[in-house]
């Protein structure tokens, strides 16, 4: 409702002026506990309230639900005169008249100081025969002074063949006036000090409504984030429900929709309804994985509160969203096999007993024996079924639907490929081809027969070459 509600930019503003306002939860808890804050945080604090007025909460649509808060108002006025025109944060004058004296008088003494440091640098400058002396180290060729000492107010820091390289060493009247400025500067951070503890103590007053609206603001920016996502990839509002299953038309696997988009290739949806568990098979490239991953990140969204990127979907809210098979983690040290951290991977799930889990099985014991694996297979989905899970198991093995008790479902794949396939030009010719030819939606089907593997066109296509092809199409009609 709220993706209709909103226009596309308005939540993007919204969520740009998220992005750049500050969590001043630190500083808010600092200054609740006696702790004095400093500029950088009264300059976070000053950005806070500069967001609440920007995301003007008020005045936002009702199905949001967001209230005012009348701590930007409060804490804005009190950090008002420290805000310049740059937005930066500034102890101004204009807090305490003791500080603008201060400050004052801390000027006057600068200048005092300066005028005593300057007369004195040119009674040097005058002695050892200087245009001026600069702050920090100057120079006085031998030659010049062979025979003469430098002034009492000079000191030597180096000497060369040629130089000798001094610096200022002030009098006692340039001294005095330092000391001045001095004793001015202490009173000057004393008197900001004092502001400093003043605007701590508002800060302090004014925390509990402050941080009610950094949980307001966290709650707008998670739902403004469904929102663009809502807004961004074509969702529907997914019926949750209890039992462990899965169903939806047109899902799409997001990461994989960019990625081929990216590349100027076209992407299918695919259609499916698992209840209890359920095979996949089909030919190699066909998107059996692919499938796979849509299940999960269709689970996942629902898990995170999201609508769906599908026409239609039923989902179940998941205890545990699982992968096994072809495995994407090492056990480091292990020195396992494939089949070993399979084994491994396959344990540790059955030992977490999710109650209401989705499981995403690809290829499992592949790396093993044929037989042995498509007795293990079903074995697995037989426990999952047992146990009220929900499960998805792409597979090259027959006969596994009809012996687990599982429904079957098969990519529908190649069509129209010509025969013997021509090897393609290059790798992103022959993925076109594939894609062109490849009928990615996945079928129910009765029996237990796999569909064609349709390996040796794939191969043909991928540029295999031809006598390889040819022979293996002989062992394939010798066999059959």
């Amino acid at each position: 409702r709220l993706a209709a509600q909103l226009a596309p930019s308005e939540v993007a503003r919204l969520r740009g002026v998220l992005d750049a306002c500050p969590d001043p939860g630190a500083a808010l808890a600092r200054a609740r506990g006696g702790e004095t804050l400093d500029d950088v945080d009264f300059f976070e604090l000053s950005r806070f309230v500069d967001a609440l007025a920007a995301l003007a909460l008020g005045r936002l649509p009702a199905a949001l639900a967001f209230p005012e808060f009348a701590v930007g108002d409060t804490l804005a006025a009190t950090l008002a005169p420290g805000r310049t025109s740059r937005r930066t944060f500034y102890l101004a004058d204009a807090y305490d008249p003791q500080l603008a004296n201060a400050r004052a008088l801390e000027a006057k003494a600068q200048s005092r100081f300066d005028a005593a440091r300057t007369r004195l640098a040119e009674r040097v400058a005058a002695a050892v025969g200087l245009e001026r002396i600069r702050d920090g180290e100057f120079f006085v060729m031998r030659d010049a002074y062979a025979e003469v000492a430098l002034p009492p107010n000079v000191r030597v820091v180096r000497e060369a063949a040629t130089y000798v390289a001094c610096e200022l060493a002030l009098d006692e009247a340039t001294l005095a006036t330092l000391a001045e400025r001095e004793r001015a500067a202490e009173t000057v951070a004393e008197a900001e000090e004092r502001v400093r503890a003043r605007l701590s103590d508002a800060a302090r007053m004014a925390a509990a409504q402050c941080e009610a609206a950094i949980l307001a603001l966290g709650e707008l920016d998670r739902t403004l984030g469904r929102v663009a996502f809502a807004q961004r990839h074509r969702t529907c509002v997914p019926e949750v429900v209890a039992r462990a299953s899965i169903a939806f038309e047109a899902g799409r696997f997001l990461p994989l929709e960019a990625s081929l988009g990216e590349r100027g290739r076209p992407y299918a949806p695919i259609s499916l309804d698992v209840e209890g568990v359920a095979t996949l098979t089909g030919p190699n490239m066909g998107g059996k994985s692919a499938a796979l991953r849509t299940c999960g990140f269709l689970a996942a969204c629902v898990a995170r509160g999201l609508p769906v990127p599908a026409e239609r979907a039923r989902i179940g809210l998941f205890d545990e969203i699982a992968w096994l098979g072809i495995a994407e983690r090492a056990h480091d040290g292990a020195l396992l096999s494939a089949f070993g951290r399979e084994v491994v991977e396959l344990r540790a799930l059955l030992e977490r007993g999710a109650r209401r889990p989705l499981v995403l099985i690809d290829e499992f014991a592949r790396t093993t024996s044929p037989r042995e694996a498509r007795a293990l297979l079903i074995a697995l989905l037989q426990r999952l079924r047992d146990a009220g899970a929900c499960a998805l198991a792409a597979t090259h093995l027959a006969g596994i639907a009809s012996q687990a008790g599982a429904t079957h479902y098969a990519v529908v794949g190649l069509r129209d490929l010509p025969t013997p396939a021509r090897a393609a030009s290059s790798l992103d010719d022959a993925l076109a081809r594939i894609g062109a030819a490849m009928d990615y939606s996945l079928a129910r089907i009765e029996d237990d027969a796999p569909p064609p593997s349709d390996a040796i066109a794939l191969a043909a296509l991928l540029g295999l070459d031809a006598a390889l092809i040819a022979r293996a199409r002989a062992a394939l009609s010798d066999r059959a």
